[in-house]
């Protein structure tokens, strides 16, 4: 998929694609911050994979508050605060050193580089939350840094909106056929297409089985993307 010589740069998303985040990290932050509220919700593993498709920690708060009989609007700004609390408990985690990187996802990086690709990030998660990955998980692979970081705050619409693409895209001045996107979920890689990027997915813990028919390349590990050198393509 990716071809040196024709693809200058990679678009990653960050959960569950960078490193197995959603059940290590923000699946238990949620549940400390929602008994910290005093709410007696309590997301299981199965909880979760249904809320994952809607994408945003705060709509998933929503979409269950609804799912559930309660009142929404009464419950709005309870919810804002159990998401920030949330971001809180998810930085503390990352801080313990409790979730590494995917494994290949530093040599993939590096690859990258030797082969003059760029990469940059493009989630629709907090910049806090990309923040705390970045510095208690990534950077002390001696990483070059990304060059362009696309988060939530940035956009108007989450995925599977290609607004975070289009933007990655507009920031680097690239247009679409010189890069592509790794992404882990469907609505990611909706998006990705819908911006006009071919895309490869890895399997994570909860999008193993969703459908991604229109993905270029499909693998169980980011080391099976690695460029080993310019003679090699990630979609052989």
């Amino acid at each position: 998929m990716i071809r040196p010589g024709e693809h200058r740069h990679v678009l990653f998303d960050v959960d569950g694609t960078i490193a197995e985040t959603e059940g290590n990290a923000h699946l238990p932050a949620f549940n400390r911050a929602l008994k910290e509220a005093g709410l007696s919700w309590h997301w299981t593993s199965a909880d979760y994979k249904h809320l994952l498709k809607t994408t945003g920690g705060f709509e998933r708060l929503l979409r269950f508050a609804s799912e559930n009989g309660h009142d929404v609007d009464a419950l709005r700004d309870t919810l804002a605060a159990v998401h920030k609390n949330k971001n809180r408990h998810f930085a503390d985690i990352m801080a313990s050193g409790a979730v590494l990187p995917r494994a290949g996802f530093g040599d993939l990086v590096m690859s990258l580089a030797r082969n003059n690709i760029g990469w940059s990030v493009v989630t629709t998660t907090s910049r806090g939350n990309w923040e705390a990955l970045w510095n208690y998980s990534l950077a002390p692979l001696g990483l070059p840094s990304p060059e362009v970081i696309v988060c939530g705050e940035d956009v108007s619409a989450k995925k599977p909106d290609p607004e975070a693409y289009l933007i990655a895209l507009k920031r680097l001045n690239m247009p679409a056929a010189e890069c592509c996107a790794i992404e882990d979920s469907r609505n990611g890689l909706l998006a990705a297409r819908a911006a006009g990027l071919e895309v490869a997915i890895v399997r994570s813990e909860f999008f193993a089985d969703e459908n991604f028919s229109e993905a270029t390349r499909l693998v169980d590990e980011l080391h099976e993307l690695s460029l080993t050198d310019k003679a090699n393509r990630f979609d052989e």
